[in-house]
């Protein structure tokens, strides 16, 4: 059992939810198989931040700059024309 004092808080699991992102964009920009071997990334990145945010969440698709789609007024469209044949 991970001690209380390294369990990460909220704002910090959205920022690695983030990072994550950010590396899976990248993958699949510039590898040939990208898109298909994040695939899973992308699911298991939306189920986190949906058991983090609440079923509205719609990161990693959505823009929002925190992996929080709670303000969503603020949130750009989803850019899914990379990952969703």
């Amino acid at each position: 059992m991970v001690p209380d004092s390294e369990v990460p808080d909220s704002d910090q699991r959205r920022e690695l939810l983030n990072r994550v992102r950010v590396v899976v964009e990248h993958y699949e920009r510039h590898s040939t198989a990208g898109a298909t071997i994040m695939r899973g990334v992308r699911y298991d990145l939306a189920v986190r931040a949906t058991d983090l945010n609440g079923d509205g969440c719609l990161f990693p698709s959505c823009r929002c700059p925190k992996a929080d789609c709670a303000d969503r007024a603020a949130c750009p469209p989803p850019d899914t024309g990379a990952w969703i044949r």
